[in-house]
């Protein structure tokens, strides 16, 4: 049967309609979605700013901890305070600290009593003089026995803009019977490492990161700083030419003024910034650095691609507008102007990359699949804001010394590289099963026999790397997995080697200055907290020691509540034997071995990686863990691929 004219007209004039009506549906799909995404991504970037800045205080008031808790140190300061200004030993207090100082770039130093006199300085006209007061009130935390951050401040009366001056991270130094005895402020310029980590997050050509004070003045200098200095403009959240506080500023400033903690706030309706310029942001206020942080970036550049699709509709209405009015074009034609689903799978090197399963500060993991081999992978990817010469080092450093290393209980390094955008990574073996920290805090403390299982397979892994030459120095609950390996069960993978050192070797020591304040100081031997290029393999058997009283007992092997004297504690203190804190019977021969790895002492401890392991051998002959034991274990605690409880765990981003 034919059909009229009038009939074809209609059903194409249908098609047009829906056509219409799934453009503009999917329009304000895509607008939410760009919405959604840019709120994820203002604050996946500002949680990630305030880590790297967390870090970088963390490292710096670690590394000051360290040399306070250093008892040479202590005795030679408590000198001073005894002998009063001038006397001939500030020069060498002075030098000490300077060299310990590592990569802090110090542009000045003082030491202080207790009630803000300068009994050492790097500026010897210093010496006797006191703090001003305001600067001593701010040091109320470390004579409490705290150590702290000072970000920079106004020294003008508070009438003027933040200064580029220094930052400082401030330590206390006790005295043998663990009294505050004296105080390290270290000072570094600002303008420096600090505002570098806020250069590197600019998201696009418009974004940027900011760090500010309470009252909105910049402590970083802005991305648009030849746009302030032409208009004339204070480099203050403010809107021009007045005093009153951008939106995001006034939100922050307020949460400032509160006591409820860390507060935070998104801001996805366009505002006028500083400069006038529409924008939208996020933000995150600090009590304890006592600043704020802001990622901002211009509204338009933001919100592009629906400009984009604006254009894109509008040109689809008027392409069916004149397909109305022609009545012939084909439906095939109509169908290839629709626009297409789906988008391409990012690719570095020759892994695809599938999904996003674990993120860091400095870095992300992605499940990957090889193109050709299809053999799936974990690919760790520095983060662009984090692509620093420091971090890509260690990164290479990383890969390229585990690469050399293949057994069994080592995790497997595949392959490395850079991407088309200069990103860093590398591919290793994706692991299904659970880090020792996640064993311990789910199920409980370890029995004996399982510890010494556990124990004895990590030993085999660092057998290897110490007779490669190579000290792993970061070996801690979080970087040693049990796993379950194509049906094997309870196998150990030591992970994360990016702190290993190598024994000889002109890299050695460039690279151990870089990275020396980096690792966990409940698992760091005393010698790698004193002099951490001295370290060898019995700093590993330490380390191996605290993970063995970890699992046996589920605490940690020192209670404190600072850093400070975690590091004290370690330095000093004489740990608990495993079987006075263990819900389980330890045996004798295991909690001897585990009190001999924790001497203070390297030379009292088993000499070798090699030692150790024969005397688990030896345990494990009376005590094993069988392959029924395992089994039952398992079976009730790792029910299916799908179960929530079973995931996959890979090396820390």
């Amino acid at each position: 049967m034919n059909t009229s004219p009038a009939r074809a007209r209609l059903a194409l004039l249908l098609l047009l309609a829906a056509v219409l009506g799934v453009g503009l549906w999917a329009y304000r799909g895509v607008g939410d979605s760009l919405r959604e995404i840019r709120s994820t991504g203002l604050k996946t970037l500002l949680n990630t700013q305030v880590e790297v800045l967390d870090q970088w205080v963390a490292e710096r008031r670690q590394q000051v901890e360290q040399m306070a808790a250093d008892p040479d140190l202590g005795k030679a300061i408590a000198g001073l305070a005894r002998r009063g200004k001038g006397n001939e030993e500030a020069g060498r207090v002075i030098a000490t600290i300077l060299q310990g100082a590592g990569n802090i770039d110090v542009a000045a130093l003082h030491v202080l009593d207790t009630q803000g006199g300068i009994l050492a300085s790097t500026d010897a006209a210093q010496i006797g003089r006191r703090v001003p007061s305001a600067l001593l009130s701010r040091l109320s935390p470390v004579l409490a026995g705290k150590s702290i951050f000072i970000r920079p401040y106004r020294n003008d009366g508070g009438t003027g803009p933040v200064q580029p001056g220094r930052v400082w991270v401030v330590a206390p130094v006790r005295s043998q019977t663990g009294k505050v005895a004296a105080v390290i402020t270290l000072g570094s310029p600002a303008e420096k490492r600090f505002a570098g980590l806020f250069r590197v997050a600019r998201p696009g050509l418009t974004g940027e990161s900011l760090a500010f004070d309470a009252e909105g003045w910049l402590l970083t200098e802005s991305r648009h700083v030849d746009a302030l200095a032409q208009r004339k403009l204070a480099p203050r959240l403010v809107l021009p030419d007045t005093d009153t506080p951008t939106r995001l500023a006034a939100a922050a400033i307020a949460a400032s003024k509160t006591e409820h903690g860390r507060s935070e706030g998104l801001l996805l309706s366009p505002y006028p910034n500083y400069l006038g310029h529409e924008v939208i942001g996020a933000w995150k206020w600090l009590p304890d650095h006592d600043l704020g942080v802001a990622i901002e970036m211009e509204a338009g550049e933001a919100f592009a691609p629906l400009t984009y699709l604006q254009i894109g509709f509008a040109a689809v209405i008027v392409l069916m507008t004149a397909v109305w009015f022609s009545g012939f074009l084909p439906p095939q034609v109509l169908a290839s102007l629709l626009p297409g689903g789906g988008g391409r799978t990012r690719q570095l090197g020759p892994y695809r990359l599938d999904r996003q399963i674990g993120e860091g500060a400095i870095s992300n993991v992605y499940l990957a699949h090889h193109r050709h081999l299809k053999r799936p992978a974990a690919l760790k990817v520095l983060k662009m804001q984090s692509t620093t010469d420091e971090w890509t080092a260690r990164f290479q450093r990383e890969v390229q010394l585990a690469s050399q290393l293949s057994h069994p209980n080592t995790i497997t390094i595949y392959d490395y590289g850079t991407g088309a955008n200069g990103e860093f990574w590398y591919a290793m073996e994706y692991l299904e099963g659970l880090s020792l920290t996640e064993l311990v805090e789910r199920y409980g403390p370890v029995p004996p026999a399982r510890t010494a299982h556990i124990l004895r397979q990590a030993c085999a892994s660092l057998w290897e790397a110490h007779s490669c030459g190579l000290v792993h120095r970061d070996v801690k609950p979080q970087n040693i997995m049990l796993c379950d390996v194509r049906g094997e069960r309870d196998v150990v993978k030591v992970l994360d080697f990016g702190l290993v050192k190598q024994m000889s070797g002109e890299q050695t020591r460039d690279l151990t200055a870089m990275m020396r304040i980096l690792g966990t100081p409940l698992y760091m031997s005393p010698e790698r907290i004193r002099n951490p290029s001295d370290a060898d393999g019995r700093a590993d058997i330490y380390a191996l020691g605290a993970v063995g009283f970890y699992l046996l007992t589920g605490k940690r092997l020192f209670e404190t509540e600072t850093e400070h004297d975690l590091t004290y504690q370690v330095l000093h203190t004489v740990p608990r034997l495993a079987s006075e804190c263990s819900p389980f019977a330890v045996p004798a021969e295991l909690d001897a071995l585990i009190g001999r790895c924790l001497e203070k002492d390297p030379a009292a401890r088993p000499q070798s990686i090699a030692e150790m392991a024969s005397a688990l051998d030896a345990l494990l002959v009376h005590m094993p863990w069988t392959r029924a034991q395992i089994e039952a274990w398992w079976t009730k605690h790792w029910v299916s691929a799908d179960s929530p409880e079973r995931r996959f765990s890979v090396n820390n981003p």
